[in-house]
């Protein structure tokens, strides 16, 4: 009677689980794809992972069984529960990496097959290239490509039915597909058709700003930013840059004031005007890269005439701002005139908008500037005698001032007298609008760091600064009052000024050249990778093609040419590994099937399994004539195939023998 097979269940459970080295590469596979978001999401959530990484270990070795479904089913809503609770939701960057995570862990106690871990290695590629959607510095494309060697070779040991190869043989083994595949990878980024704006970009719920200036200023709210040397933006210039002095970046324009802080007053738009409407000096064009800060704000030199920043928008008060917040690197390019003054309507309005000052509130400061007022011939006299006042009296430039009451300004100008940029800045606008003129407080940065190593300029936080427009002869005229009591703060740049920073130890990037020089270096790598990859759209694309004569190519046009590039280039690959999987014969083995074809006509030829001096007294037999060169030729190949180690002096007398040796055939006559 026939037997009949177990049912389904039964062989499934005969099915051989993984060993300890494939559970091994399996779990580096899900840290090395962890760790990028390690820092990113809730703490439990890589002490999970560990725990369940190191219990599913312990599993293999002690050969216990493996969870059975009503174990890991509440195990895995357990999981997913502690996500919602976590994050509110299962969806979004941080929310979706952690459950990806968690969720992985968890399959690891159900790897029975090729199929299981074929999808835990899977899983793991998609979690690497997810980090990119976080962040894209330099270093994290280093850490993608090693991240991929090691899953690939995870990918690799886990496929194999018997025993696992080495390590080092396994990453070699990897480190050969994923160089295989560059050639390929460089063809879809530069012909693959883009997108407008950054091709990683994931939007994050609830992304709050992040460092940079901000809608409001309090007076000692830029100190906090002089302390950071995180980069703001980088920019590259066309020709030769502006002066140090003239390098005002302009951002928020403050035009509302409670007595304390300004914020800036809501404004339409106005449509981008031509150059010569509003030219009020030498104009310049330049590149510039913005570092995400998660505000609506963008910026630009002084006064913009252009840019390519896509919907950008011209605000009355001339401040560009974007429709979304900048919550991503963005570049665009510019064109901006200088010359300390900024065009602008009379719009009744506006101006009246600023003018307005709190009734009750510094009202010393406000009494002081009109007393003032009086004494000057004009607002522009009256606005150099305030300039003339900041510079004569002992005020102090300092990043340590005195935190002040309810009539800031009071306190200031008549009391403590110590200020950071943005306590001078607010004092002037006060005193400018208390004598009657229309006066703002701009926001944004001043000064700049040149990188020769990359020829362009780093703009850091610390270069944040405030400074004062006030209404004159129909344009708003650029006052900063902090240059009247600290020029060197505006000609020699904040931490030339700030002396005491390297004294404290906290500006050792700056005093030590080689320690700058190394920071430097590293700024113009991460600029290279930003402006040449993370940069690299539509433009850059067009841009590209031209070079090869095509202008302007087509979404058609980009998909033949890549589809016939990549055809092109997977058949050479295809050739090139036919020709390297052929077997390869040695030289000696060469010459020895040389001498074995040219014996065959004559004798007979030889057959496969025939050993070489079974062969030579087959042929010396029918052909004795020939049997002293014969032996002579076997002899030396059996020696210097078998006997030891060739030099190549030996076989070489070898193949010169082969070469030389040319038998005639045998004539009837003397035939046996």
């Amino acid at each position: 009677m026939k037997k009949r097979p177990p049912p389904l269940q039964e062989r499934r459970s005969e099915t051989p689980v993984e060993s300890t080295g494939q559970l091994l590469w399996l779990v580096s596979a899900i840290l090395v794809a962890g760790a990028p978001h390690a820092l990113f999401i809730h703490p439990w959530v890589p002490a999970i992972i560990l725990t369940l990484s190191a219990w599913r270990l312990v599993v293999a070795i002690k050969r216990w069984q493996l969870p059975s479904l009503a174990i890991r089913l509440p195990l895995t809503l357990l999981g997913f529960m502690a996500i919602l609770l976590s994050y509110r939701q299962i969806t979004g960057l941080d929310a979706g990496s952690s459950l990806l995570l968690v969720m992985t862990s968890l399959k690891l106690f159900e790897t029975r097959g090729h199929r299981d871990r074929a999808v835990v290695v899977f899983i793991c590629y998609f979690l690497l290239f997810a980090a990119f959607l976080r962040e894209q510095p330099v270093w994290s494309a280093a850490y993608l490509f090693a991240g991929v060697l090691v899953t690939t070779a995870a990918l690799l040991q886990t496929a194999r039915s018997g025993s696992l190869v080495t390590a080092p043989r396994a990453m070699a083994l990897s480190s050969r597909l994923v160089l295989q595949a560059v050639p390929l990878m460089i063809l879809l980024f530069f012909l693959f058709p883009r997108i407008p704006g950054p091709f990683w970009a994931l939007p994050q719920v609830g992304t709050n700003a992040m460092s940079g200036l901000g809608n409001e200023l309090t007076p000692g709210d830029i100190t906090e930013l002089a302390l950071s040397d995180e980069v703001a933006f980088r920019v590259r210039f066309d020709g030769e840059p502006p002066a140090p002095s003239q390098l005002y970046w302009r951002g928020p324009v403050m035009n509302r004031f409670d007595g304390r802080t300004w914020a800036i007053q809501k404004e339409g738009f106005r449509p981008q005007l031509e150059s010569k409407v509003f030219k009020t000096g030498p104009d310049f064009s330049y590149e510039l890269t913005i570092e995400p800060h998660g505000r609506n704000w963008l910026m630009a030199l002084e006064t913009p005439a252009a840019w390519t920043a896509p919907q950008a928008l011209l605000t009355p008060s001339f401040q560009l701002v974007n429709p979304t917040p900048v919550n991503q690197r963005m570049a665009y390019r510019g064109r901006s005139y200088t010359g300390g003054s900024v065009p602008g309507a009379a719009i009744d309005n506006a101006l009246d908008m600023a003018q307005i000052l709190p009734a009750s509130s510094n009202l010393k400061s406000v009494n002081f500037a009109r007393q003032l007022r009086s004494e000057a011939n004009s607002d522009r006299d009256f606005l150099l005698k305030v300039l003339e006042f900041f510079s004569q009296e002992e005020f102090y430039y300092t990043l340590t001032p005195t935190v002040l009451g309810p009539n800031p300004v009071d306190e200031f100008l008549f009391g403590t007298r110590q200020g950071f940029c943005g306590h001078y800045a607010s004092a002037f606008t006060v005193m400018a609008r208390a004598a009657g003129i229309p006066a703002r407080v701009v926001t944004g940065y001043q000064g700049a760091e040149y990188n020769p190593l990359g020829n362009y300029w780093i703009v850091r936080q610390s270069n944040a600064h405030a400074w004062v427009e006030a209404w004159l002869e129909g344009r708003w005229m650029r006052f900063d009052p902090t240059a009247a009591v600290a020029p060197e703060r505006i000609q020699m740049g904040f931490d030339d000024t700030m002396d005491w920073r390297a004294g404290a130890g906290g500006n050792l990037l700056r005093t030590n050249s080689l320690i700058s020089r190394l920071a430097l270096s590293w700024d113009a790598m991460n600029a290279g990778w930003n402006r040449w990859v993370l940069s690299f759209g539509p433009k850059s694309q067009e841009t590209m093609m031209s070079l090869v004569g095509i202008e302007k190519p087509s979404l058609q046009y980009l998909t033949v040419a890549l589809a016939i590039s990549t055809t092109i280039f997977l058949l050479i690959l295809g050739i090139l590994q036919r020709r390297n999987n052929q077997p390869r014969v040695d030289r000696l083995q060469k010459s020895y099937q040389k001498l074995c074809a040219r014996i065959g006509p004559l004798t007979r030829r030889r057959d496969p399994s025939e050993g070489p001096q079974e062969y030579a007294n087959a042929v010396c037999k029918l052909r004795p004539d020939l049997e002293t060169d014969l032996q002579d030729l076997f002899t030396l190949y059996v020696h210097l195939r078998y006997d030891h180690p060739s030099d190549d002096k030996s076989i070489k007398s070898f193949l010169e023998a082969v070469d030389h040796f040319r038998p005639r055939p045998l004539s009837k006559a003397a035939a046996p």
